[in-house]
């Protein structure tokens, strides 16, 4: 699994900062990674879950005289409401692009609060850009690429420039105001949002989770077979 290379191959115990941002919108039809993942789902959530997971019990470990503890931010769409629905995470049942995409939504918002919970020495931390001004929607329509224009076009008055966001956005990420407030969530203001209702409960939570250990499970073990197969 190409997530957990990059976890192992990441200089982790260096890092000061991380910035999860890789992501993609579901398209009208099922798509699968070699590992039959659903591709936005990979892509878009598990690759993060993976990597946040492997590298968060050593990140920052080796710094120099560390002024602040090391940051995770999760980039996603958090306190927008959205459920991940656990019995189907992978979108083997049945499938529609929006819902495979809440998944997502739902996954990141959930990485956030749990990995605030279970790792201390770490503050981590959701941001929701809204609406930028990026490539990333031009999947969701497949390869009807006027279809994509025009929608583009018409909802250009609620997206901003990727300029304007990281002007934003990049002061907070180095504030020590955000010391020690791991599991926070911001907008594209760099302004403090509420989570959603429905990931504060530890049993929702829980089963987002446990949803996800069940699709990335049997890959990463798989892949720590091969890799000891190779080696013996």
């Amino acid at each position: 699994m190409d997530a957990k290379r990059v976890a192992d191959e990441m200089p982790a115990d260096q890092l000061d900062l991380v910035v999860m941002t890789t992501g993609t919108m579901a398209g009208p039809k099922r798509e699968v990674t070699a590992e039959g993942v659903e591709r936005d789902l990979a892509i878009s959530y598990l690759s993060r879950y993976v990597i946040l997971n492997a590298i968060a019990p050593h990140l920052g470990r080796d710094r120099p005289q560390p002024r602040l503890k090391p940051r995770v931010f999760v980039m996603g769409f958090p306190g927008s409401g959205q459920s991940a629905n656990v019995e189907d995470l992978n979108s083997e049942k049945s499938y529609g692009r929006m819902k495979a995409h809440m998944n997502t939504v739902a996954g990141n918002e959930a990485l956030v609060l749990d990995a605030a919970r279970r790792f201390f020495d770490i503050d981590v931390f959701g941001l929701n850009p809204g609406f930028v001004k990026t490539g990333i929607r031009g999947n969701l329509f497949g390869s009807n690429k006027l279809l994509v224009k025009i929608i583009e076009g018409l909802s250009s008055f609620m997206t901003i420039e990727p300029e304007v966001y990281s002007t934003r956005i990049t002061p907070m990420l180095v504030s020590p105001d955000l010391e020690g407030r791991s599991g926070a969530m911001f907008n594209n203001k760099a302004e403090a949002i509420l989570p959603s209702k429905n990931v504060t409960d530890p049993s929702y939570l829980r089963s987002v989770v446990d949803a996800s250990d069940r699709v990335v499970g049997p890959i990463l073990l798989s892949a720590r077979r091969a890799s000891e197969a190779r080696a013996s």
